[in-house]
């Protein structure tokens, strides 16, 4: 696995049309407002219910546009997606959203157990407490990194069932080397969290730095990290058919357009 290429490959990807990263700003853009507004106005039932209407719109579209440039990247595109048939990307973006809910709970109980223990029982009970934390966030990582290419899996597929094709899942996986698999993805993470940082950087600048972190670093680094799984994702399809074995090449957005 080339993980230079791949890197490489992830950042350019966002910079190869501008236009589309703008209209998926606005996305990110209103999903951030809206959610900085329902977390002040919380217990202001009226204003809530105004709010979670474009805060789950929003999410979902963003969930699912990330999705959409998994799959297409694994299609051969070279550039984002199109914004378009926008039920579609809700739809994916619920998909998503029940995957991580579905790969979440085991580690989420275990992690809520263990919390509990630690803080609100005896103190006699702490070390198991602490215990039982460190097992949650081991399974939780190890769920992390099925989940990662569980996603992408469905991406290529285009059905939420692939995503939960464990043996496949875990076959593709052995193919790139779990040593490799983990690094990679580190790198990614890590990479991404810069990102991040700078984000919250551009963010203290009143109301300009918060618009041009939501238009323009959001967007590239989600689908920096969107076209980085797709990549990892294409190097465990070496030795399978190049054509895509559902109706994965009639995803929306994969035909070119200049928009």
């Amino acid at each position: 696995m080339d993980m230079g290429r791949i890197l490489e490959d992830s950042f350019k990807y966002p910079a190869s049309n501008w236009k589309r990263v703008l209209i998926f700003g606005v996305i990110v853009l209103i999903y951030q407002f809206s959610l900085q507004f329902f977390m002040l106005y919380i217990n202001a039932s009226i204003r809530v219910v105004l709010l979670i209407i474009p805060f789950i719109i929003s999410y979902l579209l963003l969930e699912g546009y990330q999705l959409r440039a998994i799959g297409t990247s694994i299609n051969g595109e070279m550039e984002p997606p199109k914004l378009n048939n926008w039920l579609k990307m809700l739809v994916d973006g619920f998909k998503l959203f029940i995957v991580g809910l579905v790969y979440g709970i085991i580690p989420g109980i275990i992690l809520g157990v263990g919390f509990v223990l630690l803080f609100t029982v005896p103190s006699g009970l702490n070390l198991l407490g602490i215990l039982i934390l460190l097992l949650g966030l081991v399974i939780l990582f190890i769920v992390s990194l099925i989940m990662v290419m569980a996603i992408s899996n469905m991406a290529y597929y285009g059905k939420l069932e692939a995503a939960f094709k464990l043996g496949e899942i875990k076959e593709r996986i052995r193919k790139l080397g779990w040593l490799n698999y983990i690094l990679v993805l580190i790198i990614v993470v890590l990479l991404g969290a810069l990102l991040s940082v700078g984000a919250a950087f551009v963010s203290f600048i009143p109301i300009l730095g918060f618009v041009l972190a939501c238009l323009i670093v959001y967007p590239y680094l989600y689908l920096f990290i969107a076209r980085a799984y797709a990549l990892i994702y294409l190097e465990t399809m070496e030795d399978e058919p190049e054509e895509p074995l559902t109706e994965m090449k009639n995803f929306p957005g994969t035909e070119t357009n200049p928009n």
